[in-house]
């Protein structure tokens, strides 16, 4: 198992958020979920979920991994849906399971995005810090890319480098 686990959130397998964790990442060690291959509900008070909700299982996998990377693309100038549903759920998982929940505590959480814009919008980056540091988890950045913008090599090289820079 690797110290790395990217979550892919977009809504396609091999859209650009893929295109660009499988650019990102060539030689480097991790373990992916991608959150269109498992279902879940969307987070509700009574926490009350059916017996086919794959959510426990899925938590479960992150918190054997020191560092999170949340992949999502830009949709409508946030992440997501399937990400913020992820987000919703896991906030509630550590009240409700505090002894799975808090074992986020102290790893590290990272973001990459993927847009079609110049820039990510205003405040796209806050729902993460603002999540890592109500799990008490590590902020450690972002890195975006937009799609219509073509990479080189070294670029890219100099992207990595910055972005895994603290995990490698």
């Amino acid at each position: 198992m690797a110290d790395i686990l990217i979550i892919n959130g977009s809504a396609r397998f091999n859209g650009d958020t893929q295109k660009f964790i499988s650019r990102l990442t060539e030689g480097i060690n991790f373990d992916q979920l991608d959150l269109l291959a498992h279902y879940f509900l969307p987070y509700n008070y009574d926490n009350q979920y059916p017996s086919e909700d794959q959510f426990e299982v899925f938590a479960k996998e992150i918190v054997y991994h020191k560092h999170i990377v949340f992949a999502t693309p830009v949709y409508w100038f946030a992440m997501s849906g399937r990400m913020k549903n992820l987000f919703d759920r896991l906030t509630g998982w550590v009240t409700t399971n505090k002894e799975v929940g808090r074992n986020l505590k102290g790893k590290t959480m990272s973001l990459i995005a993927v847009g079609t814009d110049g820039d990510l919008p205003d405040g796209f980056i806050n729902p993460f810090f603002m999540t890592a540091n109500y799990m008490e988890m590590i902020f450690k950045g972002h890195v975006y890319f937009n799609s219509n913008t073509a990479y080189n090599d070294e670029e890219l090289a100099e992207i990595k480098k910055s972005f895994f820079s603290f995990m490698l």
